[in-house]
């Protein structure tokens, strides 16, 4: 069995959070969680990341089936990232006085029995916590990340670029938007943790993996948002997981 929650925080700068989360376990072995960090104008990103994350919930909820294969599972994500683009897009279309330029990166796990499907869209991410030791699932959408594929600069030099917070990708921006995908195996006692950079970008890898452990095992967000704040809270947080139980019901 697989159970799912998050938590979400404003953290200690920003005046607005911007961030959206949801998640549930549906019907049979299906579940889903998803993370959206919103950009752009006043109102602007908290408007983009709740449109695209009830576009989700709303797809996933109407697929819902269990024994999904890999084309079935795979569709539904592409449908989620186009049907949540198109929406923001059209949103911002409508009110361009105040919501042009909006637009939310995008994270989104789909479960079904131990197949883990991944979707991302911009720099919040996701990483698999399996015996406290934390390994990163997706790729940053980010002008980094790009040099860092250009061979300008290193892996290393990445994480304190300037132009680390540019994004390459994110939802409601143009007409078409690729998302990457990947997929893993969920084992029992694996966590999936999806995140924010308002998270990662706060909290050492090595301190993640363990306060992700902490969490799946007190099924409590609040030791990684409390975490991020202490480390200066400098961006929202958001944090979903994904658990697998030991014990199988």
């Amino acid at each position: 069995m697989v159970k799912v929650t998050g938590a979400t925080d404003r953290g200690r700068v920003r005046e607005r959070n911007e961030d959206r989360f949801a998640g549930e376990a549906l019907a049979g072995d299906y579940c889903y969680g998803v993370v959206c960090d919103g950009m752009g104008g006043e109102n602007g990103g908290s408007v983009a990341s709740g449109i695209a994350c009830e576009e989700v919930r709303r797809l996933m909820e109407s697929s819902c089936r269990s024994g999904l294969d890999d084309r079935s599972a795979y569709m539904i994500l592409e449908s989620a990232v186009s049907t949540a683009n198109a929406v923001v897009l059209a949103q911002a279309r409508q009110d361009p006085d105040h919501l042009r330029g909006m637009g939310t990166t995008l994270c989104l796990a789909l479960v079904t029995g131990q197949r883990c499907y991944i979707a991302n869209v911009g720099d919040s991410r996701a990483y698999l916590c399996r015996e406290g030791e934390l390994t990163q699932q997706t790729v940053d959408h980010n002008r980094a990340q790009m040099l860092v594929e250009l061979g300008e600069i290193t892996p290393e030099e990445a994480p304190t670029h300037p132009d680390r917070n540019l994004l390459t990708r994110a939802i409601g921006v143009r007409e078409r938007m690729e998302a990457s995908y990947s997929q893993l195996e969920l084992m029992p006692g694996d966590t999936l943790l999806l995140c924010s950079d308002g998270l990662y970008n706060m909290v050492p890898q090595e301190m993640l993996g363990e306060l992700t452990a902490q969490a799946a095992e007190q099924w409590d967000c609040t030791p990684l948002l409390r975490e991020a704040n202490a480390q200066g809270g400098r961006d929202n947080i958001t944090a979903v997981l994904l658990h697998r139980e030991r014990t199988e019901s």
